[in-house]
């Protein structure tokens, strides 16, 4: 378990001088630490003992700075280009974006959900355009894209949609809600609870980090590539 250092007292000599890359660094610990709910340009500035004027001199506002989280984020994240296949390469590419989220989910969490701002973070989109671009789908090349980066982002978000802790009165009440769920009007749901429950995406009281839903994820990968191979092919 990571242990928050307790902050300065705000105007105080930093230890280290404040930098872009320490404030950086520390929001990404504090977003990791805290969740985003928490996260804030005075929370951070309090956390590093300056003022909040001070972090918009060094990394911008809000935006900018979670864009400089999110390039920090998906540096981590190695293009396969050991893969010639583009369908291998965009599987491979979706998985390892997936463990990257769980890695850091709160990161993951906020950089997905509110617009961040950095065009330097934009070296995966770039090389994902890229190897859309060259299956010849003309003016289909955007919506595959599109069908790509939301289909990914889009499931990594839901799978990490935050819950309480496992065990709290929240979490046992949520579960017993499902499990108690009136027959005539969820007829389908409750026919088939014992499949779905805790594992279909409206119907958990988990987040993914305790149950991921790695087969649902290599399910949807593999339905969406098959479709845009088709597309290709009809071409």
């Amino acid at each position: 378990m990571t242990t928050s250092r307790a902050p300065r007292r705000r105007g105080a000599r930093a230890e280290v001088p404040v930098t872009r890359d320490t404030i950086i660094e520390t929001a990404f610990r504090l977003i990791e630490e805290r969740g985003f709910d928490s996260f804030s340009m005075r929370s951070l500035a309090t956390e590093l003992g300056v003022f909040p004027a001070t972090l918009y001199w060094h990394v911008g506002d809000r935006a900018q700075l979670l864009g400089l989280v999110e390039e920090r984020w998906t540096a981590q994240i190695e293009l396969p280009d050991h893969l010639d296949d583009w369908r291998e390469w965009m599987l491979e590419l979706g998985r390892r974006y997936r463990r990257n989220a769980h890695a850091h989910p709160n990161v993951a969490r906020l950089v997905s959900v509110e617009r961040a701002r950095n065009v330097n973070a934009l070296r995966i989109p770039d090389a994902l355009l890229g190897r859309v671009a060259a299956l010849g789908l003309g003016v289909e090349t955007v919506d595959a894209y599109n069908a790509l980066v939301g289909a990914v982002q889009g499931f990594v978000v839901m799978e990490l949609a935050q819950v309480s802790e496992p065990g709290s009165p929240s979490v046992r009440a949520a579960e017993h809600e499902f499990r108690s769920l009136d027959p005539e009007q969820f007829p389908h749901i409750t026919a088939n609870f014992d499949e779905v429950a805790d594992r279909a995406l409206t119907v958990r009281w988990s987040d993914g980090t305790q149950k991921p839903l790695d087969t649902s994820f290599e399910y949807l990968l593999s339905l969406l590539l098959e479709g845009i191979a088709a597309r290709v092919a009809d071409r």
